[in-house]
């Protein structure tokens, strides 16, 4: 995950804790039971806080304040919260919501759910935990018609899925969330904020147009008391000047938030955001210097300084600025720094995530077995109302209440059918949580790989001696197989969920050429040449750049691969508005029966090759994603030809 992607979840739950005023705020008469409530508030944070919530509860049961009561409760809850005590906030999250339900308090009901125990797995990275129980929250939110409760489910969803860096998941969800408010006319005070995340997560996605309108729509919200929602504002408006290389602009932005900070002192608690934000436009900008400093304030700020994952992630940071500016030894020891603390972060996770996985598999052990109990009983019923219909049959009245019993009981089979599809429902449910974890935990594989594959280079780019540079190459080399193999992975799962990809981005079309030849060259065997032969210049086209230069480089990969001597030739030509892009080689070839065959998922000649026989099958999806085609030529058998058949569509 990136370092941005934390600070954004990070500050998404913050907003949530704010909400400590949110029940104590309503009009009433002032009395001593609000009196000790605030009290209470101010010694949340002190031992003495469980011990003055008890005695809160215990007044209201006395005055019979169902209000307070629900308060006190609930007040308990966020002394566990904030402490972190997460075996008696799960217990305490209960008792105040079986209490709230019990008073019709949907308010508190849902916040209590949402904002506090779900908060606090997604705070301790217990995702999978924090997914169930957002399902069952939207669940019963559906079923009690309670828009505010839908709109939290959509936010605590957007926060999970940003903490992933699944930014496509997380702008669906923070929109839904926006429109149960906008179209249910439910007024919210953080919708400013909302739209803020909501663009930094478009721009993430390269969605600039989107993040605009994001913009323009917090903008709209704007409540003039309110500093930080300009704050927000600015700091999106930062990043998309940044990511449209507008700097001037972003300065601009920079000092204004830098200028809010200086003349409010309520808004010194945002510091950290300011110096995330620095950051990005040093880097940006390339004063690397300043950026180093800013790292160096980070690592004393909240919530970075107690958070392990963004103390991680600055690590990492500064290596890239040491690497960047040619410091190698700094580079290598930050790099080093990082591996360790990640190798460690990654073991946790995947302890916590096999934890989570148990947790989630017990509680639905136990529903089974009480839908097994409760058909059990089912049965012995039915049994019994057999033998009475049996004794009974000689008289008409007695056949008469037969019929009724037997209505009644097919009314209710009708009834566990339905329950029985709905535990389907929940399978499925499952499964899908399990493809989701297959792609998270790619993604966490791919950022260790990265590194190493980083490391390596560095290495050998430092060491003279000829036997360490060896090793470091074949290192690199595996390292950057490995990683390929993972990126097919997660790509293939990536499209295969999209029907229609963008295809409309103007580019030359021999820069996807180029770029594949030249990522390609370090791996040409001795003795073979790689070549490239335009048929036209400087020719602007509608294209998916990153896709072509994808599937060129993995169909030149596959001709690196089995061709030891002889040459390859990537050419393209244009015929009847489609371009035609082909890959000759004079390799080993591919048998006519197996040129079908060698397009199937997993499907490999050689068993022994490296590889999982996924690149040809994900060269395949995307030309058809496209709008065209991949196949074998035929006809030439002096090694092998593929031949990427795209649409020609002239950039006008």
């Amino acid at each position: 995950m990136s370092i941005l992607s934390r600070f954004i979840v990070l500050v998404s739950i913050c907003i949530l804790c704010f909400h400590t005023c949110l029940f104590a705020d309503e009009k009433k008469e002032a009395n001593p039971l609000e009196e000790y409530f605030r009290s209470c508030q101010e010694h949340l944070y002190q031992p003495v806080g469980e011990q003055m919530c008890d005695t809160m509860l215990r007044m209201a049961q006395e005055a019979n304040d169902t209000r307070m009561e629900v308060n006190a409760a609930w007040l308990k809850v966020d002394y566990y919260y904030f402490n972190g005590d997460e075996k008696n906030i799960v217990r305490q999250a209960e008792f105040a919501k079986k209490l709230s339900r019990a008073n019709n308090n949907l308010k508190a009901y849902y916040f209590i759910w949402g904002n506090r125990l779900i908060s606090f797995y997604i705070i301790n990275n217990q995702m999978n935990i924090a997914l169930y129980e957002v399902n069952k929250m939207l669940q019963e939110a559906q079923q009690d018609d309670y828009k505010p409760g839908i709109a939290e489910c959509f936010r605590s969803f957007a926060v999970i899925y940003l903490s992933q860096s699944a930014y496509e998941l997380a702008v669906e969800y923070y929109q839904k969330e926006i429109d149960v408010y906008e179209k249910e006319g439910i007024k919210n005070h953080n919708l400013p904020v909302e739209y803020s995340t909501l663009a930094q997560c478009a721009i993430g996605l390269n969605r600039v147009d989107r993040a605009k309108e994001a913009i323009e729509k917090g903008k709209s919200y704007l409540d003039g008391t309110d500093l930080y929602q300009n704050f927000v504002i600015h700091k999106a408006s930062l990043f998309l000047y940044l990511h449209q290389g507008e700097f001037d602009k972003a300065h601009e932005e920079l000092q204004q938030m830098e200028q809010l900070i200086a003349d409010n002192e309520g808004m010194r608690q945002y510091i950290d955001g300011l110096h995330d934000a620095r950051l990005r436009y040093y880097r940006k900008t390339k004063q690397h210097d300043k950026a180093l400093a800013v790292i160096e304030q980070l690592f004393q700020e909240e919530p970075y300084r107690s958070t392990v994952y963004l103390r991680n992630s600055l690590t990492k940071e500064k290596g890239e600025i040491y690497r960047e500016t040619g410091r190698f030894a700094e580079a290598a020891q930050a790099y080093k720094e990082f591996i360790e603390a990640n190798d460690t972060l990654t073991n946790q996770s995947m302890l916590n995530a096999i934890s989570e996985f148990n947790t989630i598999l017990e509680v639905e052990l136990l529903q089974k077995e009480k839908d097994s109990l409760l058909l059990d009983v089912q049965r012995k019923k039915l049994y019994v109302t057999y033998l009475i219909i049996a004794s009974l049959l000689v008289v008409w009245m007695i056949g008469w209440i037969l019929y009724i019993r037997i209505y009644r009981l097919n009314g209710r089979l009708k009834s566990s059918e339905a329950e029985l599809r709905t535990a389907k429902e929940k399978a499925e449910q499952v499964s899908s949580m399990k493809s989701e974890f297959i792609q998270n935990m790619s993604h966490e594989i791919r950022t260790p790989l990265n590194s190493i594959v980083g490391f390596s280079q560095i290495l050998s780019e430092i060491n003279d001696k000829p036997e360490m540079k060896e090793y470091t190459d074949i290192i690199s080399k595996n390292s950057s197989d490995l990683l390929r193999l993972v990126n097919d992975v997660l790509n293939l799962s990536l499209i295969d969920k999209e029907d229609n990809i963008a295809y409309d981005t103007p580019d030359d079309i021999n820069n996807s050429c180029q770029n594949s030849i030249t990522g390609m060259l370090p791996e040409v065997k001795p003795g073979v040449e790689l070549l490239f032969t335009p048929s036209c210049h400087d020719l602007i086209i509608n294209t998916n750049p990153s896709l072509v230069t994808q599937v060129l480089t993995q169909l030149l990969h596959n001709a690196v691969k089995f061709t030891t001597q002889g040459k390859i030739v990537l050419s393209y030509e244009i015929i009847d508005k489609q371009i035609v892009y082909s890959v000759t080689d004079t390799g080993i070839g591919i048998p006519e029966d197996k040129q079908e065959y060698v397009f199937e998922r997993f499907a490999k000649l050689d068993a022994f090759s490296q590889g999982t026989g996924l690149g040809l099958s994900l060269c395949r999806l995307i030309a058809g994603r496209l709008g065209g085609s991949l196949v074998i030529d035929k006809t030439y058998t002096a090694g092998c030809r593929f031949l990427l058949t795209l649409p020609y569509l002239v950039f006008a």
